[in-house]
């Protein structure tokens, strides 16, 4: 006869997933921001003032521009794209926005790792999470993919209507459904990638003033599938350029630094295609595709979201950058191509309507690219905080999709595919193997056993390295490489608005936009009779390591290179070291300086480290005798086994990714080690 005793070895948070972004903990980034200095505090306060002008000054002009020019109307439809006249420049050109064109997307991601029977062993689909959506008209609200989950704000007048067959309304039930749309039974292919979620929406008209106030009450992560037309016509300089709309993006992530807005990079790349009027839809055609990204999406403090296709090979229509300072845009991709969503109005009889979807023909663009991004940094928000019991900083939420991006196209960082294709599990992975030694009080930190991965967000005041006292002008970090794979070392900071760009400027100048400059060097022992000739990328031999120089403007079909001194970036504020062949075992130093110009007033840093060892503690459960208790175990972190019972034949165990071991006749101590932490069963088999 044979007794089966089962056992679940259970993770520490596994039951917090629920209490994602309560109210409580609004409140308490809302805390965090008004403990900031007087300083940091009174230019946040100048800042909501200075965005409320601009918004008024900038609707006199349009409504002079508009009275001057009555055959002109401030919005209308073209292809299918809602456009909007949002300003007149300071040179007199309107400036027209517009539209920017589920589960197969959050499949490429790899976010169904989180949910239900994934690799993670969570249940993680956005709970209690609540995203900001700014868009072009009304959303559907009573649709059945979204029903008790969205609600459009107050003051919000865009609307739709059937002569222009409510293109506005559909591209915003299109985007919010690619976000939080439900999981129903009789469109699966509909279901939203962060599907738990809800979602605050807003039309387009005053973002910049409400995205303040969104941040301002402690939520995280909004989506903008908007942009500049980028027609031809528009002024040349504007493309690439950081202009005072781009400037007032980065002020807006500068004040709330938890908060990080996604945006379209734009769909008008392809230089042939052409509009009604017979003008190219490509603006800056002679470019062939790149230094098409302009306005928000040309913003440092954003991330810019390119589209791919399902196979992973680039889109047809996707904004190439760089910005004429030479930084990487888009940032990341993410599947942008046959997108099956819901939509406003149904296609045949353009009525509204609650069950109509978009289908996945005709249904392309970065627009839906983007949500997908931004439904990614709400997953991952979510996973942190049920962990550590508070939010990622935007620049640490940054660095870790980045540094964790599956590398396409050209190697490194490219300006059509950015830092590559966004990867939710790795990026997971690296929280879930967190070093518990982080955010060290001392200058110089090493964290040699780390779990996994190290992030860190640093507060200290690095003042700007002068040589005169490197000793307190550098800051230094040690982890060691597990080996085998890539050592990833990304940095990254939400930077002050750089100086504004104005046609004055002329084409492309290269005037760097960065205010505070961070910069790396990772360094290794030199094995001995090894020469030290060999920098950069490829040689695990090399004692110095240094980030990755992207293309500039002049030569922005080049691959990246790599810096051969300190500060030869490119006007980055993420910056990556990637070292494909670690020693393993090997501790590495990570040396971290500002720049001479910068201001010497603190900006926080994040930097995400993978790669770096996996050491296994011990976690030994209870003994397992013949009628041992059932009592759960805490496993947090990989387990090492252990079965000290005896007279049992067999004990066999089972947990994450397929994890499974055996041990037989345990009438002594044996142990054999998990690869994870994660839900362990073990079913003990015995005689009578």
């Amino acid at each position: 006869m044979k007794n089966q005793y089962l056992f679940s070895f259970i993770l520490l948070f596994f039951s917090l997933f629920a209490q994602a972004q309560t109210a409580e903990d609004r409140a308490k980034i809302v805390q965090e921001y008004n403990k900031q200095n007087p300083q940091l505090k009174n230019a946040r306060q100048a800042t909501e003032v200075a965005i409320s002008k601009a918004f008024d000054s900038a609707e006199i002009r349009v409504k002079a521009y508009l009275l001057k020019y009555p055959l002109l109307k401030r919005t209308f439809v073209e292809n299918g794209s809602f456009y909007y006249l949002k300003n007149i420049d300071k040179d007199g050109n309107p400036v027209y926005i517009n539209t920017k064109s589920n589960v197969e997307s959050g499949t490429l991601i790899k976010a169904n790792q989180f949910y239900t029977g994934g690799t993670l062993g969570v249940n993680i689909t956005g709970q209690n999470m609540v995203a900001g959506i700014w868009d072009g008209g009304q959303v559907r609200a009573t649709h059945e993919l979204l029903s008790g989950r969205v609600t459009m704000q107050p003051g919000q007048p865009l609307s739709g209507n059937a002569a222009n067959s409510y293109a506005g309304d559909n591209h915003q039930t299109h985007v919010t459904g690619t976000m939080v749309g439900k999981d129903i039974a009789n469109q699966r292919s509909a279901r939203g990638i962060a599907y738990g979620a809800t979602a605050l929406n807003y039309d387009w008209e005053n973002d910049l003033t409400e995205m303040l106030n969104f941040a301002k009450d402690g939520y995280v992560i909004s989506n903008h599938s908007y942009g500049y037309g980028n027609h031809e016509g528009d002024p040349i300089w504007r493309f690439g350029a950081y202009n005072d709309d781009t400037r007032a993006w980065d002020q807006v992530a500068l004040a709330y630094p938890t908060y990080l807005p996604f945006v379209a990079g734009g769909n008008e790349r392809d230089p042939e295609q052409l509009r009604p009027n017979r003008t190219r839809n490509n603006g800056n055609w002679l470019k062939l595709g790149y230094d098409m990204i302009t306005g928000s999406s040309a913003a440092k403090n954003v991330m810019t979201v390119g589209a791919v296709n399902s196979d992973k090979t680039m889109s047809g229509y996707s904004n190439w950058g760089p910005t004429d300072d030479g930084r990487v845009k888009p940032e990341i991709v993410t599947r942008g191509t046959g997108i099956n969503s819901s939509q406003f109005a149904d296609k045949t009889t353009n009525l509204p309507s609650d069950n109509s979807y978009s289908g996945e023909e005709n249904s392309d663009g970065t627009s839906y690219a983007a949500p997908a991004a931004a439904a990614g940094g709400l997953l991952l928000q979510q996973y942190y905080k049920s962990l550590y019991g508070n939010f990622m900083k935007a620049a640490t939420l940054k660095a870790l999709m980045l540094g964790t991006a599956e590398d396409l196209g050209q190697p490194g960082p490219d300006h059509k595919f950015g830092w590559g294709l966004l990867d939710v599990e790795k990026a997971a992975q690296a929280i879930k193997t967190r070093s518990s030694s982080v955010n060290p009080a001392n200058q110089s930190h090493q964290d040699v056993s780390s779990k996994g991965s190290y992030i860190e967000e640093i507060t200290y005041n690095l003042l700007p390295y002068t040589g005169t006292a490197p000793n307190t002008q550098e800051l230094t970090r040690s982890v060691k490489a597990k080996g085998g794979e890539p050592l990833i070392v990304s940095i990254a900071w939400t930077d002050a608005p750089g100086a504004e760009q104005t046609s004055a400027n002329g084409t492309d100048p290269t005037t760097s936009r960065l205010v505070h400059e961070f910069d790396m060097l990772v360094s290794a022992p030199q094995p001995a009779g090894v020469s030290t000739s060999g920098l950069g990328l490829v040689s695990s031999s090399a004692t110095d390591f240094r980030p990755w120089r992207p293309s500039t403007m002049a030569n922005r079909t080049a691959d990246a290179t790599l810096q051969t001194t300190w500060f030869e970036g490119n006007g980055d504020n993420y910056k990556q070291v990637k070292i494909l062949n670690p020693v393993a075992g090997t501790t590495y130093q990570i040396s971290l300086r500002k720049k001479d110009t910068s201001p010497d007033t603190l900006m926080p840093l994040s930097i995400v480290v993978t790669g770096t060892a996996l050491d296994v503690p011990t976690c030994t459960p209870p003994t397992l005798a013949m009628a041992g208790s059932n009592s759960p175990v805490v496993a947090t972190t990989p387990l090492n086994l252990t079965s000290s019972a005896t007279g049992g034949t067999a004990y066999a165990w089972a947990g994450p990714n397929g994890f499974t071991s055996t041990m037989q006749n345990p009438t002594v101590s044996s142990s054999t080690t998990a690869a994870m932490a994660g839900i362990y069963t073990v079913t003990i088999a015995s005689s009578a």
